[in-house]
């Protein structure tokens, strides 16, 4: 049986993904960027409540009060300092994002309309008010990016230096392009759903940025040994094999993530763990575009690059 050729095949790759970027890029023009009270600044307002509360009858309540945009939901916590135990505590969170945070006097105002529609206790231990300046909320937003720039700048100069033998610029280079691939898919997945942009969503790079760079490092390890066992093979083909060699790794690999994955995101989602929802969620769709990029974008990626570098020498010659 014919093995399938990744770069003979790689332009159905590069389609997809500009493809797909290009969706992306519409959804941003039509959706904008959203972003949390964490990174733009604003209200956070969690109430503990007895019974279910509908968040989107919540929103349009507080919104016809305060005449501001907000973004309600209901998520579940514990607490293990009652008397009766450990229990589980309902909680209904308001963000309300801003250039400038709630006035007591809103604060005070939306507690009021959220107890004379909902079963709530303004009272409890568990309930707390957070508020976040603009300036705050940038300085958040500058120094997850920060963190962002130093890993990819850390991990070109890495894979620069270990994979010398085989061109190890060219390969960092093509390397980092498949993680700002990965990136931009997990933003455009934001965009598109209008998810804000949160912390989380800072962890969650770094994290599938460290997964997606070692499953493109262990191609970069197959095609270095390869290069020196297949001299008299054309770049190409060494690719290839380098691919099919590591690709049973990266798909066991896969699935054994996505099952830790997918638990914790059936699990939080069950249990109305807002924070650990997003993460999952996130970190599902980075995980999946993580082994992706290695397979299809950096390798072959590589190779376009080192046979139009070879081109361009010739031509001088």
């Amino acid at each position: 049986m014919k093995k399938y050729s990744f770069i003979k095949n790689r332009k159905y790759a590069f389609a997809f993904s500009i493809a797909l970027f290009a969706f992306f890029g519409i959804m941003l023009v039509i959706n904008g960027i959203a972003l949390d009270i964490n990174f733009k600044g604003g209200t956070r307002i969690m109430i503990e409540t007895i019974d279910e509360v509908d968040p989107n009858r919540a929103e349009d309540l507080v919104e016809n009060a305060i005449g501001k945009d907000i973004a309600a939901s209901v998520m579940k916590t514990y607490s293990g300092n009652d008397e009766a135990g450990n229990r589980t505590v309902n909680m209904l969170r308001i963000d309300i994002a801003g250039n400038e945070p709630l006035t007591p006097e809103e604060e005070n105002k939306v507690k009021e309309i959220i107890s004379q529609n909902f079963n709530v206790v303004l009272n409890s231990p568990h309930n707390e008010n957070v508020s976040i300046t603009p300036t705050i909320g940038k300085e958040s937003l500058q120094r997850g990016i920060l963190a962002v720039v130093i890993s990819v700048i850390l991990i070109l100069l890495y894979v620069t230096w270990r994979f010398s033998t085989i061109g190890g610029f060219s390969a960092a280079t093509c390397g980092i392009l498949a993680l700002f691939h990965d990136v931009g898919v997990m933003f455009g997945v934001y965009i598109a759903m209008k998810i804000p942009l949160n912390d989380i969503f800072v962890a969650t790079v770094l994290t599938v940025i460290g997964y997606s760079i070692n499953d493109t490092v262990i191609i970069y390890d197959r095609i270095r040994e390869n290069t020196r066992l297949m001299s008299k093979s054309d770049l190409g083909s060494i690719v290839d094999v380098s691919i099919h060699q590591s690709l049973s790794r990266s798909i066991n690999t896969l699935v054994t993530t996505l099952i830790a994955i997918v638990t914790l995101l059936v699990f939080s989602a069950t249990n109305n763990i807002s924070s650990l929802i997003n993460f999952s969620f996130s970190l599902l769709i980075g995980v999946i575009t993580g082994a992706y990029s290695s397979i299809f974008i950096a390798a072959p990626l590589w190779v376009l690059w080192k046979e139009r570098s070879q081109k361009a020498a010739l031509q001088k010659q």
